[in-house]
Formats: C-alpha cells, structure tokens, sequence
C-alpha cells in the first residue's frame, strides 16, 4: 500500500486527467524520491564520515546508471532505498529502524527480510528490540489504514494479498533464469534450486539477527545490502530497476572509511638477563 500512497501528495499538487496522458503527478513524485533519496544518502555520509564522504555517496547516487534509469523510467523503485536510507541516518534509533523497515518492506517486500538485521542493532538486546517491534507494527498500521476506507475491510485485505504477494508467488518470467524453462525446450528446470536458495536466504536473514553479536554501522550496510541481492538473485521475475533497492549500502559499505588501526608501540630493545628469552612470554 505504501506504493500507492506515497504518490498522494503528487496527486494533491498536479491532480489527475482521469486518462493516459503525460502523468504529471507521477513525473513529480518519481523526482521527488529521487531527490530524498540524495539528501538522505548525503546526509548518512555526513553522519558517518564527514563532507567528503556526504558528497561521495551522493555522487555515486546520481552517477549511478540504474538510479538515473529508475528516474527516468518514473518507477516507485526508489521507494525501497528511500525508507532504508533515512533509518539508517537515524540508526541510533530503535523506532526510527522499525518504521523504515516496515515502510520499505510494504513497498517491496524484500525489505521485510531486513526486519531480524535491524532489529538487532547495535547487538541484541530487549528494549530495543521491543521497540523496534513496536515502531514495526505502528508503521504497518499507517500502511494498512486505507483499507478501512473499504466497506469491508477484511473483503480488501483479501483483495491486497492476492494482487500482490499471493499472485507474484506464482508468476511466470522471462527476466531470470529460473523460469526459463518455459520458453526454451531442453533447459533444466531450476525451481528445485532456487526453493533451495530462498530457504538458504531466509535462513540467513534469521540468522543476522544473532551473528554478529555487536555490528557496526557498516557491518549493518554491508549485510543489508546481502540480503537485498540475496533475495534479488532468488527472485523470478527480476529487473534491472531493483537494482537502486541495495546500491546505497552497498555503496556505504564500499567507501565508508573504516577505523584506524591501533598501532603497536615501538620501544627500543633493552637487555635482559638470558634466562628471560628463553620460553614463552
């Protein structure tokens, strides 16, 4: 639902023909995630390393040839990152982390799978947790209140599930390898494969909520971004426009500077007696 209704204010501003002309509401709101999602990235790189690396991930936002294409193309596939990328500006914040994750992940439900990842920031501890849980559930209320506008709301929820997650569990594609069989005789059927995969997938997301124990801010982006390929790599119907979803992390888990290391200090040699070199020390 979040897809739908964050072109609202686009509407509220240009409004609508009622036909298929040129979509200016449309063009609006395409520009405006664009641009959200270059202030945010720019000011995570603020956040976490100063000027230079503000002005670095936004030039790699916008040299990016599939964020450019995606703004071009007027998609919503600059929704997903958009959420991540203010939460983790704010990922000190257990709310803020809960609320973009269940606002990208009802956009595109592969953010879903980040829920255990971000919940567990910096380590895993209860109150957090339960906050993060709590902001989750309230984020998904604010998504889910349009259906109470319907008469009956449970008839829409019906409806918003089989239009959605339940008809693209079952879509057929010509956009990756796992559904080629269909259209080329003699190829191998790889569904066995990508269940295989997809359980591998689920399984790891699960798992980053335990390992590592205490992450970093770009142990954080480095496995978002994992887990959002991951489940790009297992998808059927892939397209090159989902690329946007995990290139700000990945992007930050690249240039990011890393700590020093803590340099060992050099003392001179002194004399000791022979009996103090022999053995371990």
């Amino acid at each position: 639902p979040v897809a739908y209704e964050a072109y609202l204010p686009g509407y509220a501003i240009l409004g609508w023909t009622g036909k298929w002309d040129d979509l200016p509401a449309a063009h609006l709101s395409s520009i405006m995630f664009d641009l959200l999602c270059l202030l945010g990235i720019a000011l995570v790189g603020l956040r976490f390393g100063g000027i230079r690396l503000a002005v670095t991930l936004a030039f790699a936002w916008v040299a990016y040839p599939f964020t450019l294409y995606v703004s071009s193309a007027n998609t919503n596939d600059a929704l997903p990152p958009l959420f991540l990328i203010w939460g983790f500006w704010l990922v000190t914040s257990p709310a803020a982390r809960g609320a973009a994750v269940a606002l990208s992940g009802w956009t595109k439900f592969a953010s879903l799978l980040l829920a255990p990842l971000w919940a567990s920031y910096p380590e895993r501890r209860w109150r957090p947790a339960r906050t993060f849980a709590l902001a989750f559930l309230a984020a998904t209320a604010v998504a889910f209140w349009i259906l109470l506008l319907e008469p009956n709301p449970v008839h829409a929820a019906r409806v918003f599930w089989d239009r959605t997650l339940g008809w693209q569990i079952g879509r057929d594609s010509p956009f990756s390898i796992w559904d080629w069989r269909q259209y080329h005789a003699g190829l191998p059927d790889l569904h066995l494969l990508q269940w295989v995969l997809e359980g591998l997938l689920v399984a790891g997301a699960a798992a980053a909520y335990f390992v590592p124990r205490r992450k970093s801010p770009l142990q954080l982006a480095a496995l978002t971004a994992a887990i959002l390929l991951g489940f790009q790599i297992v998808l059927t119907h892939w397209f090159y426009l989902y690329l946007p979803w995990f290139f700000p992390f990945a992007a930050f888990a690249v240039l990011a500077p890393v700590a020093e290391p803590v340099r060992a200090r050099v003392t001179e040699p002194r004399e000791r007696p022979r009996q103090e070199l022999v053995g371990v020390e």
